[in-house]
């Protein structure tokens, strides 16, 4: 039983990274239809308008070349869960509770995204493994936004059944806590 439990990779699904490359280009047409590139570029809120863009599509911009590289979404071994997407390393150990949610809102073509929540002990432990400052504010000053230590694998980015995705992480979460 326990060879069974080596690890375990999921892929990305190519679903959200090949709409937002579709979507790209009618952004950019629907920006650009009446303004001028000079307008684009000298306007003030022409700027704040693609910022909030850029800055919305910015996940899954990394996505897509997280996928292009090859490099799966989520990696389970024995002693941790790995969420490449948010970059972070999770030890099983920490881990309070593992289940399924959903989004308070939906998705991009209006299905309700589903997740799998880990709850760790001590958020700040893995809060502080962000490397970049801003993302790291960002993230810690948000974190309580849904509840406090928890972090989530959006299922619309992973490649496989949800529900199925789901009982593997379960399985390795009670493996790694000795269940």
């Amino acid at each position: 039983m326990a060879d069974e439990l080596e690890g375990e990779t999921f892929a990305f699904s190519a679903f959200k990274p090949i709409l937002l490359l579709t979507c790209i280009p009618a952004i950019y047409l629907w920006l650009t239809r009446n303004i001028t590139l000079l307008a684009l570029v000298y306007s003030p809120l022409a700027q704040i308008m693609t910022f909030v863009i850029i800055f919305y599509l910015w996940k899954y911009l990394r996505v897509t070349f997280l996928m292009l590289t090859l490099r799966p979404a989520v990696i389970l071994t024995k002693e941790t869960v790995v969420i490449t997407e948010s970059g972070y390393t999770i030890y099983w150990k920490d881990v309070m509770d593992v289940y399924s949610s959903s989004g308070g809102g939906f998705g991009m073509i209006g299905l309700r995204n589903h997740y799998v929540t880990i709850r760790v002990r001590e958020p700040d432990k893995y809060f502080s493994q962000i490397k970049n400052p801003f993302t790291r504010f960002f993230r810690y000053a948000t974190r309580n936004w849904r509840e406090t230590g928890a972090f989530e694998v959006d299922l619309s980015l992973v490649k496989g059944e949800p529900d199925e995705i789901y009982h593997i992480v379960l399985k390795y979460y009670q493996r790694g806590r000795g269940f």
